[in-house]
């Protein structure tokens, strides 16, 4: 990641790590636990990979817009990251680089640990400032629901043996 490294929430799991990778690595499923994410448009069919650009149609603190994001690293069950490439809410005028990993550490068979690392550089005083009395602590909130979504989705994967992800599938 380019940005400075801004962020880290992590949360702790009750599901193995493949399940909790299969939900990642579905951007179709996006809508199902990340509470901001109204609908995702993915260039590519099936899992990610390196390159896949998705487009978030998301509600952000009262307001709706879009979100390019394009994956930048993907290590098979473990880490997936993003880079912003544009949106529409005005985060790319306020900062730089912004991007994001999600790393899945095993706790135990049942277990995940997901930790989530946010990056980013303020482009000017005014938004430096901004981070730090403001957005932090609103990206905090955001990153935190995040991964309770995560969790709360394949925990119920894992409950009842469903399948994790639907490869393929994409929602408009």
């Amino acid at each position: 990641m380019n940005g400075k490294h801004q962020l880290q929430r992590s949360l702790e799991i009750d599901a193995p790590r493949e399940v909790v990778w299969a939900i990642l690595a579905d951007s179709a499923s996006l809508p199902d636990w990340a509470p901001a994410v109204e609908a995702v448009a993915s260039q590519v069919t099936g899992p990610e990979e390196i390159g896949s650009v998705r487009e978030c149609r998301v509600e952000f603190a009262g307001r709706n817009g879009t979100i390019l994001e394009r994956c930048v690293d993907l290590a098979s069950t473990s880490r997936i990251a993003y880079v912003v490439e544009d949106d529409s809410l005005g985060f790319n005028k306020m900062f730089a680089d912004y991007g994001f990993t999600l790393t899945l550490d095993a706790g135990g068979p049942q277990s995940t640990t997901d930790v989530m690392d946010t990056y980013y550089t303020p482009r000017n005083v005014l938004t430096a400032a901004m981070n730090l009395f403001v957005m932090r602590r609103k990206l905090r909130r955001t990153v935190d629901a995040l991964l309770r979504g995560l969790g709360r989705l394949a925990g119920e994967h894992a409950r009842s043996g469903a399948a994790p992800a639907k490869e393929g599938s994409q929602v408009a």
